[in-house]
Parts: structure tokens; sequence; C-alpha cells
């Protein structure tokens, strides 16, 4: 049970005189101080131990203490070691040799019941406190109890009648009690705060570095972008909102020296000291008590400058001064309530300030395991952007080949806080590297900037998709990419492979969709080089050759199940080795004088047709199926203007024969 402000003993001063800022000190229990009387505290819990809460005496146990307000505060203190918990009813039954009956009941308030219903059959409903002694003893009896145990058992689950627990296996000392009493102090100041400010030397920050860091980065490079991606880290990890800004020496505005990192309080966010308030004092216990050294002196204190909080009380406002003193009153940070290594790091990135964000993170990760984000990288925690005298923390940065967008979720969190993302945002607008998401709700309130960045406008869910199609329209670099392409090069390359599969294409083409790469290659097609939807680039002559070798194999064997065909093919083509079966389906559809059949939706087989090899077009001109394959492109362009009855077979099936004969797929008749 934590206590609040209220019932801290404090001091209140004035800053600067009359007119001056409140200051508010807490009475912390410095070593040494009250640890008599902490103990005496300590040996009447022991003594209390089993027995009833009826027989604690508040009045006794402040009297250990001496100070009635602190007395309360220890006495709360100290429940973090002793509890009063009631009594387990089976076991209490059990201990009296309850009958049956009694057994049957499964809690006091079954045999509260109980009494209720005996009550109303025997004494009509009403009964007085005369008769009470009477009717509680026949009630008893019934159960085989005496009266003393059934007016026991009938209030087992009361606070009076909770036992008096230790919960460690050990007693408390009067130092730890000490310290958790501190701790609890701090955090009930922080509770009411609206912001915690912290001035830092971040040279001094900065390069810092040690194997025991509580937040390390994955790569140890000491740096300023360093420093604060260590603070925005541990920030998000503790669901803390925050805002950094800095000054700059008077030489050269290039080297930030003050770094000022503002953590927003319960009052400012939620305007009610929650449990956000709790995240907040422990983000700043763990500040002040950051990667401790073996000289006793830590990383974050040597960089502290300065550190306080504006804390509100009594419809007042107060200035609460923190400083490293504090730490060594307070417990140690708990192992694990930070990342301790490389990998916790690493791993914290899934660690969001919002669900929208979490959310969107997740989807562009579902759409580039299907290569459907166009080749962009989704970077979380990308490098802060340093604005005049302020720091822009992007949420997000999208990067493919030199190209580098950053991204910006805006919420609608409070007045305060959208102003400050305007002003950040204004100082942007040079900028064409950013790109927004607002929440349509908040679509007014950010119209001031709404001219000046591309924008999604989402509701309720961000979709990737979105994002994604405005990437396309304002940051399409094709044409440059086109450009990098060089053709003879790409030619040469599938002259002497024979196939380039698809997958491989995008790469070499400098593409990411497939409308991309199927304009891209059409700048190699000639009358050696082609290019096939679903298989990729290939030289004409590999492909008629290939088809030669598979058209004997079908004459020799007849019909082959579309497996045996497959492994055949690429036996003969080592460069389809690892392609997959859709592949092989695409040259089987594309090649005249051979089809594919399914029996069922499991079962499909590869065999010739039945039209003879050699066929006339609609010139009276008689082609080979080889010649057919290499004059496809040309003869397409002549049968064009044909109807659709009279179109070449050249490159492409004939009308009359099916590519695909699909019969009934369940086998029915």
């Amino acid at each position: 049970m934590r206590f609040s402000l209220q019932d801290v003993k404090k001091t209140i001063h004035r800053r600067g005189g009359k007119g001056g800022e409140l200051t508010l000190s807490l009475h912390f229990l410095r070593s040494g101080t009250l640890q008599n009387e902490i103990e005496k505290l300590i040996t009447y819990h022991e003594h209390m131990l089993g027995m009833p809460q009826r027989a604690f005496s508040l009045d006794e146990a402040r009297a250990c203490v001496g100070d009635y307000r602190l007395a309360t505060c220890l006495l709360a203190t100290l429940s973090h070691w002793y509890q009063w918990q009631s009594r387990d009813w089976s076991t209490t039954i059990e201990e009296m040799s309850a009958n049956e009956h009694l057994r049957a009941m499964s809690s006091p308030s079954t045999l509260r019941l109980a009494l209720f219903s005996f009550v109303n059959e025997q004494y009509q409903g009403f009964l007085d406190a005369a008769r009470r002694a009477e009717a509680l003893c026949a009630f008893a009896e019934q159960l085989q109890l005496t009266s003393q145990q059934a007016e026991y058992l009938l209030g087992l689950d009361s606070e009076e009648e909770a036992l008096c627990t230790r919960l460690s296996p050990e007693p408390p000392t009067a130092s730890e009690v000490a310290a958790l009493y501190n701790q609890w102090a701090f955090e009930a100041a922080l509770f009411n705060s609206s912001d915690v400010h912290f001035l830092l030397d971040s040279q001094a920050l900065s390069s810092f570095q040690s194997e025991g860091e509580l937040f390390p980065l994955p790569s140890q490079e000491p740096g300023f972008g360093a420093t604060i991606k260590r603070l925005c880290f541990l920030a998000r990890r503790f669901g803390v909102y925050y805002d950094l800004s800095y000054e700059t020496d008077s030489v050269s505005s290039q080297h930030p020296t003050t770094l000022h990192l503002l953590l927003y309080g319960p009052q400012e966010v939620t305007g009610a000291p929650q449990q956000y308030g709790l995240r907040l004092a422990r983000l700043c216990r763990v500040l002040l008590g950051y990667q401790q050294t073996n000289r006793g002196r830590n990383g974050f204190a040597s960089a502290l400058l300065e550190a306080e909080a504006t804390v509100h009380f009594l419809q007042r406002t107060y200035q609460f001064q923190m400083d490293p003193k504090l730490l060594q009153m307070l417990p140690a940070p708990a192992k694990g309530a930070v990342a301790e290594n490389k990998e916790s790091y690493e791993s914290s990135t899934s660690v969001f300030d919002s669900s929208i964000e979490q959310g969107f993170a997740e989807a562009f990760t579902a759409l580039a395991s299907n290569q459907g984000v166009d080749g962009w990288h989704l970077e979380r925690e990308p490098e802060p952007l340093l604005l005049n005298e302020s720091i822009f923390i992007p949420d997000f940065a999208l990067s493919r080949g030199n190209q580098r967008i950053y991204m910006e979720i805006l919420g609608f969190w409070t007045p305060a806080y959208r102003e400050r993302k305007i002003q950040k945002l204004q100082q942007l607008q040079s900028r064409k590297d950013i790109i927004l998401a607002i929440p349509v709700e908040a679509r007014d309130a950010f119209a001031s900037i709404a001219s000046a960045f591309p924008i999604v406008y989402y509701r309720g869910l961000l979709s990737a998709s979105d994002i994604l199609q405005v990437m396309r329209k304002e940051y399409d670099d094709f044409t440059e990419r086109l450009s990098l392409v060089n053709v003879s090069n790409v030619r040469a390359l599938v002259q002497r492979q024979g196939i380039l599969l698809e997958q491989d294409c995008y790469a070499l083409l400098h593409c990411y969709r497939r409308s991309e790469l199927a304009r891209a290659a059409s700048l190699l097609e000639n009358e050696h080089v082609r290019f096939l939807p679903g298989l990729g680039l290939y030289a004409v002559n590999s492909l008629a050759s290939l088809r030669q070798q598979c058209f004997a194999a079908l004459r020799a064997t007849g019909t082959l199940p579309l497996g045996v065909f497959a492994k055949q093919v690429r036996e003969m083509a080592p460069v389809l080795a690892h392609s997959d079966d859709a592949v092989i389906e695409t040259l089987v559809t594309f090649w005249e004088g051979v089809h594919m059949q399914r029996d069922s939706i499991f079962e499909a087989s590869v065999e010739l047709e039945e039209a003879p090899l050699e066929t006339p077009d609609d010139e009276g001109e008689s082609h080979t199926p080889d010649e057919t394959l290499v004059a496809a492109p040309e003869k397409k362009k002549r049968s064009s203007s044909k109807t659709s009855t009279a179109r070449s077979t050249k490159g492409h099936k004939r009308t009359s024969a099916s590519p695909v004969v699909q019969e009934d797929l369940w086998g029915g008749e």
C-alpha cells in the first residue's frame, strides 16, 4: 500500500525571496537515521506474525517511531514485506473436524447464507439480541461445532480475522525499509508532476561507454546522435512521453554542448496521478542510477547538470529539485528493468509509442515478406534531425538505395503536444524527405502544415498500402533507376545463361514492381533476347533448344505427370534447378504444341497436342515449331488485326485448343 504526497513529511520554501518560485523538499531517511525506531517497528511486526489484525495496535506501532506522519508512511512501507491474509477455509474446517454438512460449504459467505436460512425457518426471519446466543448455539450443534467456533467461521474472511504474514523468507533490515520509504516518497512527488527536466552535458554523456551499460546500442560508437537514441529508447521502454532540445557553444553551432531532456508527467498527459506516474518515477530512478561504475560514480550522473520536476499539490505548483545524491538513498534499479545487452536492445525495437505505430510496422513487415513494399526498408529509431535548438525524432525512416524518407505519425494527444509538434514541423518545411500520417479527426488541427508535406490521413489503423501509394507518387525514381541498366551487359548475361529468372531480374534491372520490370525488360528485347512474365529474360535459341528436348521426351513417353515433367525440365536446364512449378507451368502455357491437363485439383499431366507440328499461318506460309517460337513477336503483330478465329499460333495458344484442359475437379461423371 503506497502513500500519497500528502502523507509524506515535506518542507516548502520560496526561491529568491518574496514572489519567487515555491520549492518542495521531501523528508528522506538518510543512512542511519531512525534505525533503532525502524528496528522496533520490524520487531513489532515479527511479534504479530500469525496473529489476527484485531490484535494489532496502531497506536502501539506508531509509538515505536514517535512521529505520527512518518510512522504512517513507514507502516505503509512495511506492507511490502508484511501483509494481512485471510486463513484458508478448507484448512480451518479440517482443523475443527468438520462434519459432511460443513465440508459441503465452500466459504464463510456460504456459512452465513446457511445461518440466514436457519433463522428464517426457526425464528420466522427475526432474531432479537436476547435470543442470539441461543440461536447460534442451536445452529452450531447442527454442524457439530461450538458456538465460539461457529462465530469464528462466520467472520473468517473479515479484515479483523486476517493473519499477519511475512512475504519474504527473512525480515527486512532497517536500511532496506528506509530505502524503500525514500523510493516511495520520491515516486509520490512524481505522481503529481507535469514534467521532469534533465539538463545534461552532451559531450560527457556521449563519450561515456562501458560493457555494463543499461541500454547499449548495437553499435558502440559514441556521439550526440547515439546519446539521443539511448535516451529515446529508455523513455519508450518505460512508456513515458518526452521531448528533446539542445544548446550549442558560442563558437560553433555544429557542436551541441547541453542537452535538455523533458519527460512529461501524468498532470500533462492524463491530468491525474495514475499508472503513468509510476512509470515516470521509475524512469527517473533509472536515469539517476544509470550505469554505476566500480568507482561509485555513474555515467549519467557525471553528465547531469541539473534535474527538476514541476509538482502540483493542493492547487499550487512547486519545483522539486533532484540530484545524484538521491541515488544513495534509493534502492538500486532491479536487474532486467532496462536492456542489459545488445540482444535486448535490438528486441526493444518492438517497443512502440502507440498501437498505431505498432500496427503499421507489423503490416509493413507482412508486406515486405511478400516483396510488396517496392524495395523500401522500414527502420525504427532513425537518426534525430537537429533543428534550431530543438530536436525532431521521426517515428520511422524508409530507405531504398540512396533514398531516405522520414515518416512521422501525428496523434491528437493534448493541445500542448500539438503546438510543440507543429512548431518543429514548421522548421522542416524546406525538407522534401518527410511524410506525415495524420488521423482524420485531427485534420483541422494540423491544417497549417498540410500544404508543406505529403500526408496520409487515416481513421483507426494506418494502412501500409496507403503510405506506399503516396511514396510512389512523391518519391518515384524509376527513370533514374532505368538509366542505370547496362543493356549490352544484361543481354550478354542472358545469352550466356540462356534464362534469367524473373526474381533475379528485379535486382539486375533496378526494379521493385512487376510493372516496372516489364517496362525495363522492353529495353532489352531484340531478335535474340525476349522477356516472358512468370519466367524472366531468355535467349530465344536457348529456349528453342529446351523446347525441342522437352518435346522429344514427351514423344517418347506420351503423357507425363507435371511433377515428373518439371523434374526433367530442371535436369535439361540447370538454370531452372531452383525454380518453382509455376515457372514450368508458364513454359507449358507458352509453348505451342503442348498443353497441361488437370484431372483434379491435386493432379496435372503434360502431353503433346494432336495438332501437326508444321502449321500454316494466315498468309499460307509454314513454319516448324522452333521457327514459330523465334518469330512469335513479329507474328503477333501481323495477326493482331485479324479476327479472333484466324489468330496466329506463333507464341500463343490457338483458340481451338485450350492450353489447360480442366475437367470435373471432383471426379464426378
